[in-house]
């Protein structure tokens, strides 16, 4: 009986968001009520992964599920994290699907999380969420009175086939680990094909350099509440998959000593170029994309060290990207209102107009780009800690690249957020001789900050601060789940 509850509760786990998205997909038209029943089974969900028993392992139709302490750990924020994103779609346009695409995600994310000993279904679940993606991305609002933009459809294809050859290459990598035989012919040749071939299925994934590009497309040219929701989820469950990789196949680390001394370099010079392009672009949208990329580096980085410093930074700073990417996303969304104007027009005093929003955007970049007291400095200091045991060199490129990514944010504030006011509501114009009340230019009213924006951006504002400020009780938590990974190595 003790079985067949453990068994129920995975099920329960995987099947329960993805009944919900389908009873929302039936229940589109009402907004409200679709949205206060996915935030409650959001909540049922993040209750589920709190009290389930960790390294319980089952075998369910063939299959090993299991929920280990990291997945634990990621698999309590993705439900967190997206239901502040849905109750965020009462105020703000969003595609009609939006909430039940992100409830399927979220049931897809888990079992990718639960079945991580099984890599080729993993393989095969990393592919069907790149395809989910896809109706989150050219989803578009109830009503609304175009086509999908060309633009869109380029950048949404450009994902599903970037998405799709990097479930092959993960596909081929696993199929070599099981033909791979120590002591026969080219014993040493498969393990470094193998890391490459994993190495680059993460890079596509997560938005590496050189495999960045549709990234920043997605961002510029998606809904901010799309893409937030597929570098929150999707991307973590490719850290996941690659840590995963190292734990069950620790030969990928023992016989490549060489090609993950070269991931580290890599990361940084990902990093860096991440920044370099951050800070030439013109768009605040594209700007805030190759932001993300260059956080990809710094998480590359740290887990390519294997050592318990370096992999604590790169597990920090995907929980830091967690909060970080949302509150970002969201701040833009509703500095996008139509009641207000885009930041591709030449405003400049966007902060000083919409007040909440404006400073969710610019807590959330310092998150993003490390600067104190956010939770973003916490473990980008783990990761300086591990390259100043490296080499001084490694030090200044990941140093470098962190300001570079800070000289970004501050062209976005700026450009866009801190200039002096422009045309603000002024003092009444005295009538003229002859003129009416008719005569003179109407006056421009501000509609204020809806409530809810006010809730989720301090809400997101709050956890990074707090974080921020007293790290401790996470970085332990942190350092619990690495100490049950084999493939860590010391601390050089």
């Amino acid at each position: 009986m003790a079985h067949f509850g453990k068994i129920m509760a995975y099920v329960l786990l995987t099947a329960f968001p993805v009944v919900l998205g389908a009873s929302c997909f039936l229940l589109r038209k009402e907004t409200h009520l679709v949205v206060g029943l996915s935030v409650a089974a959001l909540m049922v969900q993040l209750a589920l992964v709190l009290f389930m028993p960790v390294d319980r392992p089952v075998r369910l139709l063939g299959l090993t599920l299991n929920l280990d302490p990291l997945g634990r750990l990621f698999l309590a924020g993705f439900p967190a994290v997206t239901a502040l994103m849905v109750l965020t779609t009462q105020r703000l346009p969003h595609g009609e699907h939006f909430v039940s695409i992100a409830l399927v995600i979220i049931g897809v994310a888990s079992a990718i999380v639960l079945l991580l000993q099984e890599p080729f279904v993993v393989a095969l679940l990393l592919v069907s969420a790149g395809l989910l993606s896809i109706l989150a991305i050219v989803d578009l609002p109830t009503g609304a009175p175009t086509l999908i933009a060309p633009r869109l459809i380029a950048s949404a294809l450009k994902y599903l086939v970037l998405m799709a050859f990097a479930g092959a290459l993960a596909y081929m990598g696993f199929v070599l680990i099981n033909v791979y035989r120590p002591g026969v012919f080219l014993d040493q040749i498969a393990p470094r094909i193998v890391l490459a071939l994993m190495v680059v299925a993460f890079g596509v994934r997560i938005g590496l350099v050189p495999f960045h590009s549709w990234l920043p497309d997605l961002v510029e040219d998606a809904s901010p509440l799309a893409s937030a929701l597929i570098i929150v989820v999707l991307n973590t469950t490719g850290l996941l998959f690659l840590i995963s990789v190292f734990q069950f196949f620790p030969a990928l680390v023992s016989e490549n000593e060489r090609g993950l001394q070269l991931l580290t370099w890599l990361g940084a010079l990902a990093a860096l170029a991440g920044s370099c392009l951050a800070l030439v672009q013109d768009c605040p949208r594209r700007i805030i994309g190759y932001l993300v990329v260059y956080n990809a580096g710094m998480i590359l980085f740290g887990l390519a060290t294997t050592t318990s410093i370096g992999l604590a930074g790169a597990v920090f700073e995907a929980l830091n990207q967690m909060l970080a990417v949302p509150l970002l996303m969201v701040s833009l969304a509703f500095l996008e209102q139509p009641n207000g104007h885009s930041l591709k027009t030449e405003r400049r005093d966007v902060l000083w107009r919409w007040p909440l929003a404006g400073s969710g955007l610019l807590g959330s970049g310092a998150a993003l780009v490390g600067l104190p007291p956010s939770s973003g400095f916490a473990s980008k200091m783990l990761l300086y800690e591990v390259a100043a045991r490296r080499g001084a060199f490694l030090l200044i490129l990941l140093i470098s690249s962190s300001v570079l990514a800070m000289l970004a944010l501050a062209r976005i504030a700026r450009d866009w957020l801190i200039s002096a006011p422009g045309d603000q509501p002024g003092s009444a114009t005295p009538l003229l001789l002859g003129a009416t009340e008719l005569d003179l230019p109407s006056r421009r009213s501000l509609t204020p900050e809806p409530l809810i924006a006010a809730f989720v951006v301090l809400t997101f504002l709050g956890g990074i601060l707090a974080i921020g400020l007293y790290p401790q009780p996470l970085l332990a938590t942190i350092a619990d789940v690495i100490r049950g990974l084999t493939f860590v190595r010391g601390e050089g």
